[in-house]
């Protein structure tokens, strides 16, 4: 079985094709190409774009929104399949003392 899905998401629009032996598969995976989010969640922007990353081996999907920076990943079942997570409002990792830029505490407290 062979199914195509064509899906805009903010300006762009995909055509993805699924195909397999199991058509309860293919499906499964059209349905969750179809539902994939195509403005934000948050602010209900239409600015939204489709993105990836690794880190540590691992793949990340995500729709990301240029106006207030929320993300929707999709998720994926242990025994198969793939899943979106609801929308949240990205904040960039804090930054601990030791690590990166910041200098040691014990320089602070002798230059101040």
């Amino acid at each position: 079985m062979k199914v195509i899905i064509k899906k805009t998401v903010g300006g762009t629009e995909y055509a993805f094709e699924i195909e397999g032996q199991k058509g309860l598969d293919v499906l499964a995976n059209a349905g969750f190409l179809a539902s994939m989010p195509g403005k934000c969640g948050v602010c209900k922007s239409e600015n939204v774009h489709l993105a990836s990353n690794k880190a540590k081996g691992f793949t990340f999907v995500k729709v990301i929104c240029g106006d207030c920076n929320a993300r929707a990943q999709m998720g994926q079942y242990k025994d198969g399949g793939y899943f979106w997570k609801g929308w949240e409002k990205y904040a960039p990792p804090i930054q601990r003392e030791g690590e990166g830029e910041l200098p040691p505490k014990e320089y602070e407290e002798e230059v101040m």
